[in-house]
């Protein structure tokens, strides 16, 4: 098949969103399995190309996109953020079969809405990314549910091969033998970093050799969020135990993952699988420990794949980190809980479940 997908955010960026790291990973792994596949992304992608997948930064431009490129399908990956200032983009007229995957539906703002019920109703399909676009499709538009496929996401960083934990942990300025948390993800509000570092200041009383690192890159309009987060560490006492690596390529993630005991992703709304830092931290067979979803998941399980706490809970987090610290076997059981729900959700097996939605709206 000759598949075009729209997303704005596509790597190489300055900053790259999860959505973005999806399409990637989602284009090439539909790329290793044959099919034709070219994504139309932002004037902010700088290039080059990679793993069979031409990439054309057109989607700001005036002309009709999905237009430019002879498809047999059009997939477009959908978030409400990335399309704020891009209204043009989504005014498709769609002639080639279209499938749109919604990774967020709504925002506060009424463009929001109605952009998502164009989007809804206009595609032959949609590929809901998680359960929380499931669930608000099938409550309010109830007749579109034979045409929606939930399709969870993947890790968007692959497990490295080789490295040495030692030796990252001593390029972080970490000892060999102190517990270490791993948090990673893009650095902005919700993500739960105020508790965290709460959690860290409680769990040193205990275990004064804890530190923790933060793995990502902060957006420019939140520079200001990241330097109230700095001052929060040190009025806390627990600057000296935090290292803040900044952007990082996947393979200096993946090792530095490789080399925590413990993940941590305390989201202020709780926790999802449309999350692909979350789905990294399993991945990589950490135990995860990360706050109760807003609604029950089907896929993360209390004490089975993840540790769950509540929401803005500083001491019920650090409360479970000290007792997950505390036991190697729980660890353990933890992490392989983890491993076992990653390989549920591997890109492999993403992208046939994708290409399987393509053949059915081409038949």
């Amino acid at each position: 098949m000759r598949v075009l997908i729209a997303c704005p955010s596509y790597p190489p960026q300055a900053v790259t969103c999860g959505v973005g790291d999806y399409t990637r990973c989602l284009a090439e792994e539909l790329a290793r399995q044959g099919e034709q596949v070219t994504v139309v992304a932002s004037a902010a992608w700088r290039g080059p190309a990679r793993g069979g997948v031409a990439v054309l930064p057109i989607l700001d431009d005036a002309a009709p996109w999905w237009r430019v490129v002879a498809a047999d399908v059009v997939n477009l990956q959908y978030a409400p953020d990335l399309y704020r200032h891009r209204r043009r983009a989504l005014r498709a007229t769609f002639s080639t079969p279209a499938v749109v995957t919604v990774h967020t539906l709504l925002d506060a703002t009424l463009g929001s809405r109605a952009a998502a019920l164009w989007l809804l109703t206009s595609a032959r399909h949609v590929v809901a990314a998680n359960e929380e676009v499931t669930a608000m499709v099938r409550r309010r538009l109830r007749w579109l549910a034979r045409r929606l496929t939930e399709i969870p996401i993947g890790s968007n960083i692959a497990v490295a091969a080789g490295g040495d934990p030692l030796a990252t942990r001593a390029a972080l300025g970490v000892p060999a033998r102190a517990p270490l948390l791993a948090h990673f993800g893009l650095v902005y509000p919700g993500k739960g970093m105020e508790t965290l570092l709460e959690a860290l200041a409680m769990l040193r009383r205990a275990r004064p050799e804890a530190c923790l690192v933060v793995i990502g890159d902060t957006r420019e309009s939140e520079r200001a969020y990241r330097a109230g987060l700095e001052a929060l560490a040190l009025r806390l006492g627990v600057a000296a135990a935090v290292t803040w690596t900044g952007r990082r390529t996947d393979e200096d993630v993946s090792r530095i993952l490789a080399a925590a005991d413990v993940f941590v992703a305390p989201f202020d709304g709780g926790a999802s699988i449309r999350r692909g830092s979350l789905m990294a931290g399993l991945a990589h067979g950490l135990p995860v420990v990360s706050t109760s979803p807003a609604a029950p998941s089907a896929y993360l399980r209390d004490a089975d794949n993840v540790a769950l706490v509540p929401p803005r809970d500083a001491a019920a987090l650090a409360a479970r980190l000290a007792a997950l610290l505390a036991s190697s076997a729980e660890r353990a059981r933890l992490a392989q809980g983890a491993r076992k729900l990653a390989a549920r959700v591997a890109w492999p097996a993403i992208a046939e479940e994708t290409r399987a939605v393509y053949r059915r709206v081409l038949v």
